[in-house]
């Protein structure tokens, strides 16, 4: 017989339901930076102002996830390493900012190109950091916190070329490579193509792909452990961009890349 399932929606009673808890789970981490390091039941529910079964009942899903951990004996939590990760992406992404920004400043200055850092966040290239050129009409469209499809653009083209070619596919499902001009990839065995060019060349070169009239040029920013964590691009007027001009530029992207690489202690090796 086949089982029956529900497919009422979600109440507005049942969505405040969820924000209330959310927002005492949240209640119940924040009591620890200054309370703990460990803190008892009864006294948790107290300073985060709620019964000892609603704190229980939290405590346990985020035991589940990792976010709190209860002590050898039981009867104390402590914050758990699901945190201590989140904060370390974030302290990461700061340090990353951090050293990638006068990076970026000297390329706007030597191309007066608008210059930009993204990193992957899932299926999408988020900007983290963008530096604008001496135009007098500012054209560009991605600003931080702005995010763009991986194949869209020669920052997040990049980063999709760190992917292996059964993830360019799995992507190329998930998002069915929707084009925005004339010139977007359409095609999973051209994005693989492109990949595979701009990991043997170094770079990737966006001509109105992204946005009509807009060009750029990507490379590969790499940490530690030899992954991609970021790529930079210089971003102009499409009109520009001719095999000299690009040229021109890519001395400059290259060097910045290699530079912030070695600053975040990856080792070249050949």
């Amino acid at each position: 017989m086949k089982q029956l399932t529900s497919s009422r929606p979600i109440s507005p009673s049942d969505q405040a339901a969820g924000v209330r808890s959310l927002s005492r789970a949240l209640d119940l981490l924040e009591v620890f930076p200054e309370h703990g390091p460990e803190i008892g039941l009864s006294q948790v529910a107290n300073l985060a102002k709620m019964n000892k079964a609603t704190a229980f009942r939290l405590l346990a899903t985020l035991e589940e996830r990792g976010y709190v951990v209860r002590s050898p004996e039981g009867k104390k939590y402590r914050l758990g390493m699901k945190l201590f990760e989140l904060g370390s992406y974030y302290q990461g992404q700061l340090e990353l900012r951090r050293l990638a920004l006068p990076h970026l400043k000297a390329m706007v200055k030597q191309t007066n190109e608008a210059a930009f850092l993204c990193i992957r966040e899932e299926d999408e290239a988020l900007c983290v950091e963008r530096v604008e050129a001496e135009y007098g009409i500012n054209i560009f469209t991605l600003r931080v916190g702005g995010r763009q499809p991986l194949h869209l653009g020669a920052a997040p083209r990049t980063l999709l070329a760190g992917l292996d070619d059964t993830q360019i596919e799995a992507y190329a499902r998930r998002t069915v490579l929707q084009p925005v001009t004339p010139y977007t990839m359409t095609r999973v065995e051209d994005l693989i193509r492109d990949a595979h060019l701009t990991r043997q060349q170094g770079y990737a070169v966006s001509l109105d792909d992204a946005h009509l009239g807009i060009a750029a040029v990507g490379a590969p920013v790499y940490d530690y452990t030899g992954c991609m964590a970021a790529s930079i691009s210089l971003s102009g007027l499409s009109r520009n961009y001719t095999q000299e001009y690009i040229a021109g530029l890519l001395p400059v992207l290259m060097d910045a890349a290699q530079q912030i690489s070695a600053q975040l202690g990856f080792c070249q090796r050949d």
